[in-house]
């Protein structure tokens, strides 16, 4: 059964690196002033204890947002699109940072093309940094990645519909780096279409499954993640 599903998407494809930055808001373009004025600088890091540390680094986050950490195994398996794209941000040489990235052909959306694309499948970072604005400076620098790779587009890893929470802002923060709501379809489980759709439209199941993620994160394997894996991993 088939269920919506929307991300901020960037089309990037015969743009140069000054045409997309124009496109990104003030405010945004304000931030990764600062983050680069602060001295932040990036660094690919793909060995076995980098990961680790980029692991906890990351379940951290998800901690923080309200989400139960996952086992090292079950990430491993999450952030395999990424390939080798594995990157630390860093100030005066400390680790403030770190981020991941995954590519994506529209076959992706379930589209019959071959245009590509970066979807970042990790970022995070340590408090005592964001004063630095590392988000700011992480985004950036995978949609410059995305365009000096010549990629076709950068899609921001998910936009939720009918957002509530913090998601809100999350929302809005992915809306300003010059992209646009991009809707497309995928296959689920019949109860699992059910779920999601209860969730979304109705603020008394958000709430429920918002209590039990903060106590029990996803149980077993989310279908959803499982079809980023699947969709993400033959196009690298």
């Amino acid at each position: 059964m088939r269920d919506i599903n929307a991300t901020i998407r960037i089309d990037i494809a015969g743009k140069s690196e000054e045409e997309v930055w124009r496109g990104v808001k003030y405010t945004r373009r304000k931030y990764v002033q600062q983050a680069l004025k602060a001295g932040l600088y990036y660094e690919q890091a793909n060995r076995e204890k980098d990961l680790k540390k980029m692991y906890e680094m990351h379940m951290k986050t998800l901690v923080e947002g309200g989400t139960a950490a996952w086992t090292y195994e079950r990430w491993k398996k999450f952030v395999k699109p990424a390939g080798n794209r594995f990157f630390y941000v860093k100030k005066d040489g400390k680790i403030a940072g770190c981020f991941a990235l995954g590519v994506v052909t529209e076959k992706f959306y379930s589209i019959h093309s071959d245009k590509n694309g970066i979807r970042p499948v990790v970022y995070a970072s340590l408090k005592k940094y964001q004063q630095f604005r590392t988000h700011d400076y992480m985004y950036w620098i995978t949609i410059k990645y995305a365009v000096d790779n010549k990629y076709d587009f950068v899609d921001l890893g998910g936009w939720q519909i009918k957002a509530r929470g913090h998601l809100q802002h999350v929302n809005k923060f992915k809306e300003e780096w010059g992209g646009n709501v991009y809707y497309y379809y995928w296959d689920y489980p019949f109860f699992t279409v059910l779920r999601r759709k209860l969730i979304r439209n109705f603020g008394i199941f958000w709430r429920i499954n918002q209590w039990f993620k903060r106590r029990l994160g996803k149980v077993g394997k989310s279908v959803h993640d499982e079809n980023v894996i699947t969709k993400s991993k033959s196009n690298n």
